[in-house]
């Protein structure tokens, strides 16, 4: 299994590129770059699969963030650091939409 560490760079309003560096020998190797959008078209598709509340919505960014992953890299990993960094900005940024459903 593979140790893994995401750099999420600046998030814009509508997505953020996350870059994937495999720590599993004790040093940086650089993977992949990997784009997390959650803007209202894409959250709104998520609804659409059934994806209806926030909660449900995080657990499928975080599923889809290892799905990415694993499949650059081509075998199961885990964490580091940095992936409550990238749920949280994805968080932050897709709550107004299901809020929005609630008003």
């Amino acid at each position: 299994m593979h140790k893994i560490k995401l750099v999420p760079a600046s998030p814009f309003f509508n997505s953020c590129d996350l870059t994937v560096y495999d720590v599993t020998e004790g040093k940086e190797k650089k993977r992949c770059r990997i784009t997390a959008e959650y803007a209202k078209v894409d959250v709104e598709a998520i609804k659409r699969e059934g994806h209806d509340t926030f909660e449900k919505a995080l657990i499928y960014y975080k599923e889809w963030i290892y799905a990415v992953v694993r499949h650059y890299i081509a075998d199961d990993w885990e964490a580091t650091e940095g992936y409550d960094e990238i749920m949280q900005i994805i968080a932050d940024h897709i709550r107004k939409y299901y809020e929005e459903a609630q008003v």
